[in-house]
């Protein structure tokens, strides 16, 4: 991932935080944390960045609009990294939301301002919202399907 190093020291400043979260909640609020940034952070077109983005990308539409969980997403994230990912450009201009605003939230709205970060993200992406869902749609023959999966 290519972050500036002083970006990079504020993601990482959120650990406490992770490690503080309810533990029914932790898998999904961290595998938002972890998609928004890697997604924020795409910088090039090479081969594993183009996975990355898209990886990340199907993960925060699978929860976001499919009601896939964090601990769901992770078993999902693995069997979607076995096929090739075009680039998708062009890449948004900026985000409304930055790593930044969560490490400046309150603790005790931290989760929500999570929430917020990752959906803003996903929403800055809008572009390309059709060809993650096709992506989502036609999962790898081992993988567990969030392909059409009504959100409960």
């Amino acid at each position: 991932m290519d972050a500036a190093p002083g970006c990079w020291a504020l993601y990482c400043s959120l650990e406490p935080f992770k490690q503080s979260l309810d533990p029914r909640d932790a898998p999904t609020v961290t595998q938002w944390l972890v998609d928004g940034y890697a997604v924020q952070h795409a910088t090039n077109l090479d081969r594993a960045n183009r996975q990355s983005v898209a990886l990340h990308l199907m993960s925060l539409c699978a929860s976001f609009e499919r009601g896939a969980t964090g601990t769901q997403l992770r078993v999902a994230l693995a069997d979607w990294s076995h096929r090739e990912y075009e680039a998708l450009l062009p890449l948004p201009d900026a985000y409304p939301l930055t790593v930044v605003d969560v490490v400046r939230a309150p603790q005790g709205e931290r989760t929500a301002s999570v929430s917020q970060f990752a959906y803003s993200t996903w929403t800055a992406w809008s572009g390309h919202h059709d060809r993650v869902r096709r992506w989502l749609d036609s999962p790898p023959e081992r993988s567990t399907s969030y392909a059409r999966r009504p959100v409960t």
